[in-house]
């Protein structure tokens, strides 16, 4: 009776991460965005910082993006929408938010380099690399391009997105 119960609990436990699986295949990831130096009142305002992205889960897993990375995963996050690299140069630019990012920062020249229209397919290929490396740490198997995706769209532009659900989390200063 004991072996049967401990099979019945093995094929259950199978069972859980078999639905696990196709629930991640089907829906993507979860991604935490965490926005640092936030003021009470405003939602991603300028001079905020991204202090991390994490692989949701039980227990969250950091990227460990550079802080380019860092600004490109989150204008993909913000936007929701499949990008052109010159759209995200064009983002980067004039959204207040990458245009005066870390401003809140009190006592230091915080000068972080923002993903460029030229620069946004090596950034995506760092950022797919580390989330690679995150997926195998979590013991998941999955392609990081199915995850940060790079795409020609109908005008045969290259556009990129993220098929993940996302949740962020402000932290006040």
């Amino acid at each position: 009776m004991n072996g049967d119960s401990a099979l019945l609990q093995f094929a259950e436990e199978i069972d859980f991460i078999l639905a696990e699986r196709r629930s991640l295949a089907e829906r993507g990831i979860h991604i935490i965005v965490e926005h640092r130096n936030h003021k009470r009142g405003t939602i991603c305002a300028a001079g905020e910082t991204i202090g991390d992205i994490l692989l949701g889960g039980p227990a969250p897993r950091s990227f460990g993006f550079s802080d380019m990375s860092l600004l490109l995963v989150d204008c993909l996050c913000r936007y929701r929408l499949p990008l052109s690299a010159e759209k995200i140069g064009q983002i980067m630019c004039t959204d207040p938010f990458y245009v005066h990012y870390a401003g809140n920062v009190i006592g230091r020249n915080h000068s972080v380099s923002r993903p460029k229209r030229r620069s946004v397919r090596s950034c995506v290929h760092r950022a797919q690399r580390r989330m690679g490396a995150v997926f195998i740490e979590a013991g998941l198997n999955l392609d990081p391009r199915t995850i940060l995706v790079s795409q020609a769209s109908e005008a045969s532009t290259l556009v990129y997105r993220l098929r993940a659900t996302m949740s962020l989390i402000h932290i006040p200063e």
